[in-house]
């Protein structure tokens, strides 16, 4: 869809007759003016919200947005997988698709007109969860519904429509049940992994949980490390009993940071330490 042309912009509301962005059309610009336009994404060591193991912001466009939470989500969820006679079967964390189709839920139906407010996703040990501004558009509670019987009511019309028509979700509002269906269709699924849905007057929630499974089976050797972490393995690699102090001088970055890095690898299953403090050794597995 040729969405460049002038006369489709204005056909589906992107702009105004005078040519200038509508609100919604701001939303999908390159520039995006919209400041409350925001994602903020946290990995939390353990299963509340401590000490974050990794963390980012994001400011720009409804795609780029969706783009970079799928690429947050990828880069710090567990990829395990099962060895099979004529090769492996991937054994996922989470449903690409329903997390996909979460994000695409929360960016198209939060509430933009709350200044200061931003979609936040959060990633703990055995679940990952969605909040943005805005409960439901007709003031119910989601979690008095059954998903099945909910009826599409969008606050931002427009925005749905661009996205339906780029194929990032359908018309008839059937988000919410393909988030469940396609967690339920992963290996190691039990009833109590069924994702859950809260809504207040303010906000919005979705609760995915992770796949038991992937707890059991694989490695974590094609989890993707952040920049840092990185650095940290090839460090280790020439140096096997340096000190958290001198990887915290030679990174720049404080002790703290180095300690949390360092046990995020171990959890990972990358890094174990096999003796004390100053006198210990770094061992990279896998």
């Amino acid at each position: 869809m040729p969405f460049f042309d002038k006369k489709y912009l204005l056909s589906f509301g992107l702009v105004t007759g005078a040519g200038y962005l509508t609100n919604a059309g701001a939303l999908f610009a390159d520039d995006c003016p919209l400041w409350q336009c925001r994602l903020y994404c946290t990995r939390w060591d353990g299963k509340e919200k401590g000490d974050a193991i990794n963390d980012a912001e994001f400011t720009g466009n409804v795609l780029m947005l969706l783009r970079e939470a799928m690429n947050f989500v990828k880069s710090n969820t567990k990829r395990g997988w099962e060895k099979l006679p004529n090769g492996r079967k991937n054994k996922p964390e989470y449903a690409e698709r329903a997390v996909l189709e979460a994000m695409v839920n929360h960016f198209i139906h939060r509430d933009y007109t709350v200044m200061g407010s931003e979609v936040h996703l959060d990633i703990y040990d055995d679940r990952l969860t969605v909040i943005s501004p805005g409960g439901m558009y007709n003031g119910m509670l989601i979690q008095n519904l059954d998903i099945a019987d909910v009826s599409s009511e969008r606050r931002n019309p427009i925005l749905a429509n661009v996205m339906a028509q780029l194929n990032y979700m359908e018309k008839r509002g059937s988000g919410l049940t393909r988030i469940c269906n396609e967690t339920k269709a992963l290996e190691g699924y039990k009833d109590e992994l069924k994702p859950k849905f809260k809504s207040t007057p303010a906000q919005f929630q979705t609760i995915i949980f992770a796949s038991s499974d992937t707890t059991k089976v694989g490695d974590m050797s094609e989890t993707k490390l952040t920049d840092r972490q990185q650095k940290i393995i090839h460090i280790i690699k020439g140096s096997p009993t340096i000190t958290g102090r001198r990887m915290s001088e030679m990174l720049l970055v404080s002790r703290r940071t180095i300690e949390r890095d360092l046990s995020a690898l171990q959890k990972l299953g990358v890094l174990m330490r096999e003796g004390k403090d100053n006198d210990g050794v770094w061992i990279i597995k896998n």
